[in-house]
């Protein structure tokens, strides 16, 4: 009866330091993934149908725990206020909630193809964060704006696709072309 007891007593010792063991025990701030996808492309539309944003990539990881999203080589497509395309490009972007803001990092490349050459432009930088919500593109990062008419170099910019107008935080440097 003793010897059964002291072996009922090791197991639940040997159990319980088996389960605590840090490799084998599941936490709660433990980043589940809910699901993953590959060579994707996500639609976000208005309730009409037209076209919100359009996301592409390489992987999609969404955390079921936190509700964000990694995307591995995304391309990001939205319409500014004249209905042209801008398309954004990164090495990596996170979205920490739905519909929050997407922050792209790493080679940043934002990029309008207007058939009116005086309004296409390619946008350079290291961080980029795009607000779906607010239709909003902004960065504290040094940016190369080129256009047509020039390039302007800066740190930190920010501007609304509904709205005509860019934003140069600090150290703002242009070299203007002008046109023939």
């Amino acid at each position: 009866m003793i010897i059964a007891t002291v072996i009922a007593l090791g197991f639940t010792w040997l159990n319980s330091t088996w389960l605590t063991f840090k490799g084998f025990s599941i936490s709660k701030n433990e980043k589940l993934i809910d699901y993953y996808l590959s060579d994707f492309t996500v639609l976000n539309t208005y309730p009409n149908g037209n076209m919100h944003y359009l996301i592409k990539g390489e992987h999609l990881v969404h955390q079921q725990s936190t509700g964000a999203s990694q995307i591995f080589s995304p391309l990001l497509k939205a319409k500014d206020t004249d209905g042209e395309v801008i398309t954004l490009t990164a090495k990596k972007a996170e979205q920490i909630k739905k519909d929050g803001p997407i922050n792209l990092d790493g080679e940043v490349v934002a990029v309008k193809d207007s058939k009116e050459v005086t309004k296409s432009f390619e946008l350079l930088t290291r961080n980029l964060t795009y607000n779906p919500l607010i239709r909003e593109l902004s960065s504290e990062e040094e940016i190369t704006l080129t256009s047509v008419n020039g390039i302007i170099k800066g740190v930190g910019f920010n501007t609304k696709l509904d709205e005509e107008e860019l934003r140069i935080h600090k150290n703002v440097q242009a070299i203007f072309i002008p046109s023939k």
